[in-house]
């Protein structure tokens, strides 16, 4: 056999259709094994091992990289060598890319005779909120069967985080303290009880736009460097991402913003928002929707200059009061009020007055941004139960350029009487401070950033609805810091974190 005679195992999806169906026409019985194989080890040829006794053709299909959800860093082993080391393998015959999120819509497109799992998936596939109950579902709707395989317990995530691509020292002893505390199941549940609440969101609409360009040459007119315009794409930032995150995980989400009058991009933001949410606009006569517009050079994701397209005048009186009236109508409600306050001129100090008044819990993030640094603090809040800032904005506020987060925390607290203030410490993570001056540290969980843009926003999200439920304060920075570094790995607020999602990354992390 050549060398590389293996490679001639692997084959598209729509290749290998044809061949299994030719395989098929001569009463071969096709097997098919679905994973993620991220780390081959030996329970994975255990379980080959018994897969192809049910049949006479063994298919293996991996994941492939863009559905891979166990959480930033993953997969460690990008789809090209996975299939590669599958294809080396002698007793696989066939091996594939699934480009789906699920094995279902491979298994309708090849209609293997029998789709192998491992048996620790036997359970899930009685429940019909997994993935493994959907492709059972589907290799019995085209006549096949489910067999569920006896592997060795072997499991590649703990493999991978200790060894391979390892966590460091700090990541590693947190989720040994936390699981001593908590079981995976007792934060799953946690999470799912967020699922009641009825949540007010308030703070500005923002469109996210993104130019990628590709960088020439220096002009030899005057000196400037010059880029090729690739391409532009355009996300929903701002209250309107919150919103979203806030949507995947309870299933009522009242929204107060506002839009421009003049180039509304009404159709865009009415189209991003998610189905169960409920919104109410002002709309600003003679202003503009705020767009803040980012120049990405590609070759390195390098942002290189970012422009604002706002008026980010207070609204006028008459345009106050209709805001202030409607939540006064709304108000009491609501279980939370979450305030995402970006200083471009939408919520004014008498709206603010009302909030703190009225409010049955609210949680407050406000952002320094170019636009407002040094006008707008937190401080300007004169209470809230729940405040989330980062450490750059808790010294603005409090005009302290030098103290450490707990110092500044306790600062906070004494200005704003919150339950709860959590300060967020970029690479270094987060810290919260409960009403009894106990402090929690949490660190990052992310490995490869793409885009810092709304991990903060995302952060804020969760953790707001977390605090309102009176969750322990270290299940909420945990919780946190994971959505916020599920953010990092999209491009803008192009990633829509759900349960699922952060479910998947728990599961990868507390392996």
């Amino acid at each position: 056999m050549l060398k590389n005679d293996f490679k001639r195992k692997i084959k598209t999806p729509e290749e290998l259709k044809i061949i299994v169906e030719a395989l098929k026409s001569e009463n071969k019985t096709i097997v098919l094994c679905h994973g993620d194989y991220d780390l081959l080890h030996r329970g994975h040829l255990h379980q080959f091992e018994q897969a192809v006794k049910q049949g006479d053709v063994l298919v293996v299909s991996i994941t492939a990289d863009v559905f891979m959800t166990k959480g930033p860093g993953r997969p460690v082993f990008k789809e090209n060598l996975r299939t590669e080391m599958i294809a080396a393998m002698e007793i696989v015959d066939f091996v594939t890319i699934s480009n789906f999120k699920t094995g279902v819509e491979l298994i309708r497109l090849l209609k293997p005779d029998v789709y192998v799992k491992g048996v620790s998936e036997h359970e899930r596939a009685e429940d019909s909120s997994t993935k493994v109950f959907l492709e059972k579902k589907a290799i019995e709707e085209i006549g096949g069967k489910m067999y569920f395989s006896h592997e060795m317990p072997i499991h590649a995530t703990p493999l991978l985080n200790n060894f391979v691509d390892p966590y460091p020292a700090e990541v590693l002893t947190f989720l040994e303290n936390l699981g001593k505390t908590y079981t995976l199941d007792n934060i799953i549940s946690a999470v799912n009880s967020l699922a009641d609440l009825r949540v007010l969101v308030i703070g500005e609409t923002i469109i996210d736009q993104y130019d990628f360009v590709k960088t020439m040459d220096v002009s030899p007119k005057g000196g400037v460097m010059v880029h090729q315009y690739l391409k532009s794409e355009f996300f929903a930032g701002g209250i309107l991402a919150c919103t979203n995150y806030i949507s995947n995980f309870c299933s009522e989400v009242r929204l107060f913003s506002c839009m421009g009058g003049v180039d509304s991009h009404e159709s865009f933001i009415n189209g991003s928002l998610a189905s169960n949410v409920d919104p109410f606009f002002l709309v600003k006569d003679n202003f503009r929707t705020i767009v803040k517009r980012r120049e990405v050079e590609t070759t390195y994701f390098s942002k290189r200059t970012e422009t604002y397209f706002m008026n980010d005048a207070s609204l006028s009186d008459a345009e106050e009061m209709l805001v202030i009236e409607r939540l006064e109508a709304e108000i009491k409600n609501y279980d939370l009020i979450f305030v995402l306050d970006y200083g471009h001129g939408f919520i004014t100090p008498n709206i603010i007055k009302f909030l703190a008044d009225n409010s049955r819990f609210l949680a407050v993030s406000t952002q320094a941004n170019a636009a407002n640094k040094g006008f707008h603090v937190i401080t300007c809040y004169p209470r809230a139960d729940y405040i989330c800032v980062n450490y750059f904005e808790a010294k603005l506020a409090l005009h302290d350029k030098h103290s450490e987060p707990i110092v500044l925390a306790r600062k906070l607290q004494d200005i704003l009487h919150a339950q709860l203030i959590n300060i967020t410490l970029g690479r270094h993570g987060s810290m919260i401070l409960d009403d009894k001056g106990m402090t929690y540290n949490t660190p990052v969980f992310s490995k490869n950033i793409v885009d810092i843009v709304g991990a903060g926003d995302a952060l804020f999200s969760v953790t707001a609805m977390c605090a309102v439920k009176g969750l322990p304060p270290n299940l909420v920075g945990f919780i946190g810091n994971l959505v916020g570094g599920l953010a990092t790995t999209y491009i803008g607020t192009n990633g829509c974190i759900t349960k699922s999602m952060l479910f998947n990354f728990m599961r990868s992390l507390m392996a």
